[in-house]
């Protein structure tokens, strides 16, 4: 875990796959574009606080998202770092070649990468997962269904005393 003042500069996210996304993660939904508008938002508001490290994990859906939001802001904050906190190596097994694409090219782009294991299992996403937390002073989220990989690590990340800004609860005030 790093100290608190290295973790101020960092913000993590975590947030559920497209079947639990809003729309079903259609992204040209209307409601997927209030979702990324307030994404967005928020890490607009995280860059103009200090945030300069961002931490994903490389999911689909809300990672996905997250990822891409971070390297277009990196093209008017050169400053700003992207690092991939991903379970295994073999974690885009079984998505679409679409899909696996656009996972290549944020791998790509990203400053760094880190496994948590070789392949991907139900403890790898669980160290994933911590591993986001324990580098982040804020959390970004996207929490709607009170089960699963997002809920564990909102709840390590408010535990561990680090605010989150579920986007989940501002889209319900839309």
């Amino acid at each position: 875990m790093q100290d608190l003042f290295d973790r101020i500069s960092g913000c993590c996210f975590t947030g559920h796959r497209p079947d639990a996304l809003p729309a079903y993660g259609d992204e040209a939904s209307e409601e997927m574009q209030s979702l990324v508008y307030l994404l967005d938002r928020a890490v607009e508001r995280a860059i103009e606080d200090g945030v300069t490290e961002f931490y994903v994990g490389g999911a689909q859906g809300f990672d996905t998202l997250a990822a891409e939001c971070v390297l277009q802001k990196r093209n008017m904050h050169p400053a700003l770092s992207l690092h991939l906190a991903l379970p295994g190596q073999n974690q885009t097994s079984g998505w679409s070649a679409r899909d696996q694409a656009r996972y290549e090219a944020i791998l790509h782009e990203a400053n760094e990468v880190w496994f948590a294991a070789e392949l991907c299992s139900p403890e790898s996403m669980k160290r994933r997962n911590r591993y986001l937390v324990d580098h982040a002073g804020r959390c970004i989220a996207y929490l709607r269904r009170m089960r699963g990989g997002t809920l564990y690590t909102v709840d390590y990340a408010l535990d561990s005393e680090i605010p989150v800004d579920n986007l989940a609860e501002r889209m319900m005030m839309l």
